[in-house]
């Protein structure tokens, strides 16, 4: 959401704001709910439980695509810099497939030259299938 006349603060930041409105929405409805109960009027105590799942189901959602979202822009944790030089990456470390999920930073007992694909190959496809990625 952009600011009127100022930068806008990002995605991440849009996400985070649809998450606490979602959860507030959600939160603001205990009272009617409350309401409805005590005068007996089951349609709108179900249409309120109902809107309120709904609200913290979209919450959830959101919550998974920032974790997703961030997990996937992390930095590296072995990124180290030197006096006067440009930021030094360990290349084992980095992500080349930043567009989508994947567990090949988990070992599959390869060979220690393996590289991303190799490890993305044993982990997504069984034995007799060939790798999709060569």
């Amino acid at each position: 959401m952009a600011k009127a006349g100022g930068k806008s603060p990002g995605i991440k930041d849009d996400v985070i704001g649809v998450i606490y409105q979602r959860l507030q929405a959600a939160s603001d409805v205990d009272q009617y709910l409350q309401d409805a109960e005590q005068q007996g009027d089951r349609e709108v105590v179900e249409f309120l439980r109902d809107y309120q799942e709904s609200q913290r189901d979209l919450a959830e959602r959101a919550k998974n695509l920032l974790g997703a979202r961030m997990a996937r822009t992390e930095a590296p944790r072995e990124a180290r810099v030197q006096p006067g030089k440009k930021l030094v990456v360990d290349a084992e470390h980095l992500r080349k497939d930043v567009g989508s999920p994947t567990n090949a930073q988990m070992k599959s007992g390869g060979q220690a030259q393996d590289d991303i694909v190799d490890e993305q190959s044993k982990e997504s496809f069984p034995a007799s299938d060939s790798p999709a990625k060569y």
